[in-house]
């Protein structure tokens, strides 16, 4: 199977390095997209210049695809991955770890000229032998901190993680992060069953990024990866439950406040509106007028929800703090289209849709894995954002509302 054998949904992001990395002479060491014979797809993004190389593995496995009545088993898996990489057992100057609803992502970071030895070692690493019982107990710890945070230890994550649960319910009765009783009674057998069964060749996308010769690359992973075990696809998502709008108040003294508003798919019509309104409400705000909340929107990392938070002021009883800030979101949104609204959102957003590279070659690496896996093609979506009209912010703008959307003051005992 040749190198061109296979074409992912978009690499515009690669053609577009590939042009301004190479000299006027012509651009020989190709970006280059193929599968491997056990389902591993593989996206090559060589530039001619950098210090930095990177490669990010990207699995079609999340939170939503956890096991019944083991919710929080993609998070585990996602600290164990990290603990793969110790010093003296990689050659990264910096690994990264990350999980959503519907990815687990493995990064790591190299000395450019070290990006074939340390695709070499990462074969090894993911996919070896079972973690030993101190790792698990590790990742076991780090996965029920993060579910204390969200279960009243902290306000404002609390807020933030009720309210993205009131929206878009689990599937199978977990919650997003896990049920710290499923993370504590879930044991290394099952986590080794779990993690060999669903992260395979042929669950993963392999992104490389940064001054490597194609033909060596590609020669060295198919050596590397061609004999790991396929694995099988987990489970679709669920159905989407029941979402619960409006106002919900957690705990017995609400500090903290967030409102979740669920965002449109990324190749729905409305989506480029939705993504000038989240520039909007991420900006400075008026001059001489600070804002008591902040917006947070991850296009890519976190596609589907985003987030306003604040905190309740002193004194201030929190159903009215909510009220406030509802209304100050909602004001903003209503306000017409600026003329140059459509190009500040994608510059605000341009390096995590891969519009733009980022200063990171593994977040380049990671939003070009992110948009072939959900299918989105960059070039256009940039073109649909440059051409949003005011009747589609309008119909975006009631995302905001009460009846779309939630929010969730938290605090205290829960």
């Amino acid at each position: 199977m040749t190198a061109t054998a296979f074409r992912p949904a978009s690499i515009t992001l690669a053609s577009a390095l590939c042009v301004l990395a190479l000299s006027a002479g012509g651009c020989q060491n190709k970006p280059a997209s193929f599968k491997l014979d056990n389902g591993l797809r593989v996206d090559l993004l060589p530039v001619a210049h950098g210090t930095k190389a990177a490669l990010v593995v990207l699995f079609d496995v999340g939170g939503d695809h956890d096991p019944a009545g083991r919710s929080g088993m993609a998070r585990l898996v996602e600290h164990l991955l990290s603990a793969s990489t110790r010093p003296g057992r990689t050659l990264a100057t910096t690994v990264a770890t990350r999980s959503g609803d519907d990815y687990t992502m493995y990064a790591s970071e190299v000395l450019a000229g070290r990006i074939i030895e340390e695709l070499d070692d990462v074969a090894g690493r993911l996919w070896g032998p079972p973690a030993s019982e101190g790792d698990v107990d590790r990742a076991r710890k780090q996965v029920l901190d993060d579910i204390a945070k969200t279960h009243g230890a902290d306000a404002a994550a609390t807020a933030m993680a009720r309210a993205a649960e009131a929206l878009r319910p689990s599937p199978r009765g977990g919650t997003r992060g896990g049920v710290a009783a499923e993370v504590e009674a879930t044991t290394p057998a099952e986590i080794d069953a779990f993690r060999r069964a669903s992260f395979g060749a042929a669950t993963a996308r392999l992104i490389v990024i940064g001054r490597f010769k194609v033909t060596d690359a590609e020669k060295h992973i198919r050596a590397s990866f061609g004999a790991l075990p396929a694995g099988k696809a987990p489970d679709a998502r669920a159905a989407v439950g029941a979402r619960v709008t409006g106002t919900l108040v957690v705990g017995d003294a609400p500090t903290a406040m967030a409102l979740a508003v669920a965002a449109p798919d990324m190749k729905e019509p409305l989506y480029p509106a939705f993504l000038v309104l989240a520039a909007r409400l991420a900006g400075p705000g008026d001059a001489g007028r600070a804002r008591a909340w902040k917006a947070d929107f991850a296009p890519v990392a976190r596609p589907d929800v985003l987030f306003v938070t604040g905190p309740v002021p002193p004194g201030q009883q929190p159903q009215a703090a909510a009220d406030r800030m509802r209304a100050e979101v909602t004001a903003i949104v209503a306000a017409p289209l600026a003329p140059d609204e459509p190009a500040r959102a994608l510059a605000r957003f341009g390096e995590e849709l891969g519009i733009t590279p980022a200063a990171a070659p593994r977040d380049t690496a990671f939003s070009v894995g992110r948009l072939l896996q959900l299918g989105v093609d960059a070039k256009t979506l940039e073109r649909a954002v440059g051409a949003v009209t005011q009747d589609q912010l309008t119909s975006a703008a009631r995302l905001f509302d009460a009846k779309s959307s939630t929010a969730v003051i938290a605090g205290g005992k829960i």
